[in-house]
């Protein structure tokens, strides 16, 4: 494990079990034992197969960092279950509303700010530009990091997009079997988009595609339902 990821056990340890909690009553349905008994657990699966695997992306000072971390989390949940024998379409479910819940906490003033935020194409240029230029840094220091490119023009019908290069939770799910999971985790981003408002839209994933994962905004669109998930139904969306 490395030094970074030992000393944030405890914090993270902390944070699973209060976001894992969110589908506590589910959990204890499915695998029929107590919430306490079942976190526990999760968190020794994801403690030896995931969190002492992680690369090192650049810590605290990158966003990505939490990315990796968190949705791991989801993924060490869904290979309790599998254990348990609950299919993954249903897995899926759950991390879905393990996510949705969460998003839900947030104040709703915030949420209202961010959906402006994410419907600004000015604001959201000069802002995924810096965040670019930031990945770069930081991917030059710890290869495998995010890196990003922010598309100026954006795609053809849509008010902004900008793609991920390199996602560290594909790369992950390829190096240690956790590909089945990667679909329910990026269709996780069209629950944060849903919720706040913006209507997001992409084609190509890492995971599926290997070139790019295509973040597109489309000001004045409905957000598309989050579930069943969007690659499931069939309008060419990932």
């Amino acid at each position: 494990m490395h030094e970074y990821y030992e000393k944030k056990r405890s914090k993270l340890k902390k944070t699973m079990k209060g976001f894992l909690a969110l589908v506590g009553t589910e959990l204890e349905s499915a695998g029929g034992k107590p919430y306490d008994t079942a976190w526990e657990d999760i968190w020794n699966i994801y403690e030896r197969d995931m969190l002492s695997r992680f690369p090192y992306i650049g810590g605290d000072k990158v966003s990505g960092t939490k990315n990796l971390t968190e949705a791991y989390m989801l993924v060490a949940m869904g290979e309790y279950l599998r254990e348990c024998g609950t299919a993954m379409d249903e897995i899926g479910h759950l991390m879905t509303m393990a996510y949705e819940r969460r998003m839900r906490k947030i104040p709703k003033p915030v949420l209202k700010l961010m959906g402006k935020m994410f419907t600004d194409p000015k604001r959201l240029n000069k802002m995924f530009l810096k965040k670019d230029a930031q990945n770069k840094t930081n991917a030059a220091r710890n290869p495998g990091s995010f890196e990003t490119k922010t598309q100026i023009p954006p795609e053809d019908g849509y008010d902004f997009s900008y793609h991920n290069l390199v996602c560290p939770l594909a790369d992950f799910a390829r190096r240690y079997g956790y590909e089945e999971y990667m679909p329910y985790l990026c269709n996780l981003d069209y629950v944060m988009f849903g919720i706040v408002g913006a209507p997001m839209f992409r084609e190509h994933t890492c995971m599926e595609d290997g070139g790019c994962c295509d973040f597109k905004l489309k000001a004045d669109a409905q957000p598309m339902p989050y579930w069943p998930p969007v690659f499931s139904q069939g309008k060419g969306f990932k």
